[in-house]
Formats: structure tokens, sequence, C-alpha cells
């Protein structure tokens, strides 16, 4: 089927499926995608309305870790598919439950402070369940800083993984003195940098491939290219990278911003390059260009061929012809855990 035929097809699909469904599309989603999304936003904006939602089906257009975060997030009558089962992220691939478990239990040992286990929401379910069952908490690159604060003001050193960097650069921008932040080794040893009595943030030691592909290199060019142009990268970036960019912030933060910003201005964005690209079609009025071109395959793994396949399922089960064939279910035995680190991460923000 041709692209035309199929982007009718979910329409017509989405049209007879009516509030029985609700699409939800991340931000670095294809263009073919978002224009079906019924909300589009980073990881946090959508867990918070896929939480929200009455649809008896939410197809998410994102990444698998999303996808669990939705069904834990769900009612019981609600099913959650995800159009492409293999996509995965390989940040979240760099903890295992097993390692985390073990390092957790040796570093309470060390550490003087009473630790809180904080996962980012890119994560599967038994980290975030982990989380919820040893008093933590998830957190995305949106709101990190407010959940770093509310541990530190009980007192408690910050376990923090996958992503060293999001951590790292959350930490110094909250003014956390070096010495207090210790990465954790990933590898079966759990060396630790730094002196681990007295830390307050330590730090998995993960990345997200996607934004390590950023230099300080990539930032001084194009402000030579372009005099006078703004530097926005995502906190996922190298400590460096985000020290010589003017600022740094979510998807959501960076949307909103070139969202607002004034005609005429400039802006180099250190992120996902399908968003960007994005962007700069949206605005045209504005100079956008990505630091460099650095794409999530994950995230494109959401075609419309995919998402026509799952919304047909969903059609088909209705009328009893067939099965829903993306579905994602979470294991039973991590769903309370990680509805209430994902819940905790909620009440917290949003007070």
């Amino acid at each position: 089927m041709d692209k035309e035929k199929l982007i009718n097809k979910i329409k017509e699909i989405k049209k007879d499926l009516g509030k029985r469904i609700v699409i939800p599309a991340h931000h670095y989603q294809s263009p073919d995608i978002v224009q079906f999304g019924d909300f589009i936003g980073d990881s946090y904006k959508l867990a918070v309305e896929c939480s929200k939602t009455d649809a008896d089906y939410i197809v998410f257009c994102g990444v698998l870790f999303m996808a669990e975060g939705a069904s834990i997030l769900s009612r019981d009558n609600q099913k959650v598919l995800l159009p492409e089962r293999s996509a995965g992220c390989p940040m979240a691939d760099m903890a295992a439950i097993e390692f985390v478990e073990k390092a957790y239990e040796k570093i309470k040992k060390e550490v003087k402070r009473d630790i809180a286990p904080v996962v980012y929401m890119n994560s599967y379910a038994d980290l975030k369940s982990f989380c919820g069952i040893h008093g933590g908490s998830v957190c995305t690159s949106s709101n990190a800083d407010k959940i770093f604060e509310y541990y530190f003001k009980q007192d408690k050193a910050i376990l923090f993984f996958p992503d060293y960097y999001l951590g790292r650069n959350t930490a110094n921008t909250m003014g956390i003195d070096e010495k207090y932040i210790v990465k954790i080794k990933k590898d079966s040893s759990f060396k630790s940098t730094g002196d681990i009595t007295e830390a307050k943030v330590l730090l998995w030691d993960g990345y997200c491939p996607i934004h390590q592909r950023f230099t300080v290199g990539d930032i001084k060019y194009l402000r030579e290219k372009y005099p006078g142009i703004k530097i926005i990268v995502h906190p996922e970036s190298a400590v460096e990278v985000v020290n010589e960019a003017d600022m740094s912030g979510s998807t959501e933060k960076i949307f909103r911003l070139i969202k607002e910003s004034p005609s005429g201005s400039k802006w180099g964005i250190g992120t996902e390059s399908t968003f960007v690209n994005r962007l700069a079609d949206d605005y045209p009025d504005k100079l956008i260009v990505p630091l460099r071109e650095s794409k999530c395959k994950n995230m494109l793994k959401i075609t419309l061929e995919a998402l026509n396949n799952s919304l047909q399922s969903i059609l088909d089960y209705q009328k009893g012809k067939g099965k829903l064939i993306t579905e994602i279910r979470v294991a039973e035995e991590y769903k309370t855990g990680a509805k209430k680190a994902l819940q905790k991460m909620i009440e917290i923000v949003e007070g």
C-alpha cells in the first residue's frame, strides 16, 4: 500500500474507532506519525496524558519503555499497543535489574546517608518497580531537578540510573559539589569513582548514543557559520557540551522555547534531529538547524504501515475477528512497584 493510501486508511480506521482509541506520539516520531497524534510531547507529558485518558485503547507511538509506562498507569479495562515491538532504547538496556540490585545493596553499606533510588523514564518496568519498592521515584529530563530536590530535602543520597549525563548535568545545575558526585561502574565490579561514603549523588555509567554524538566543536562550528545563533542542547548530552551551550533543556522545553521565540531568531539544537528538522519545517520564519544529524532509529521504527497494522488489529478485535497483534503487557510482579514510582513522580511534580 502506498503512502497516500496508508494515510487515508489510518484516518478511516481512526474515525471508525472514535473515542475508543487515543494515539500519543513522542516528539521524536516522524512527521508522518505526528500528524495522527492526539497529544504530542516528551516522555513526561505523554505519561501524564496517558494516565488521564478514558480511551479503551492507547496506541503509543514511541518506544517500548514509554508503552510500558502507559500500560502501568492504565486502568484494568484499557489496553496499550506499541505499533513496533522492536522499538527499544539502548540506554535502557544499559541497566540490568540484577546489577542495579547488587549495586544498591553494596552502596547502602558504604554511604552514610539513606539511599533513594531514582530511575530515568528511559528504563523498563523492572527498574521502575525496584524504585517504587525502595521508596524512590521515576524522573524525566524535564523534572529531574525537582525529583532530586525532593530527596535532598530529606537528606537522602540519590542512586540515579541509567543515564550518567542527565544525572551529572542536573547535579551541576543544582550546584552540588563535585566531591559529592560519584560514578558507579555498571559492570559486575560496581567500582566507584570518588569518596562513596559522603556521596549525595551516585550515577550509573549509562548514556544515550544519540545525544553523545554532539561535541563542543559542533557548537563552535554553528556559531561561526551563523553569527548570533543560540545553542540549546538536551541534558543527556556530554557535560562539556552542556557547559558550552547557551542553555539546556528537555525535549518539551526545547519545543516550547522554539515555538515562543521571535520570528527571525536563530537556533542550533542538540537533540534527536528528526524532531529538530520538523521544528524547522513548522517554523520557517526562524533559522533552526540540528547541532548535527543524529536520528533515533528506534523511534523511526514506528511507520505508517506499523500504525495501520495496530489500528486494524483493534478494529478486527472489536468485531471479534482477531487478536491485538502489538499489545504491551507488563508482568504483574512489576506493576505495583512501577506504578508507585511513576505516581510518586507525578505527585512530586504536580504537587
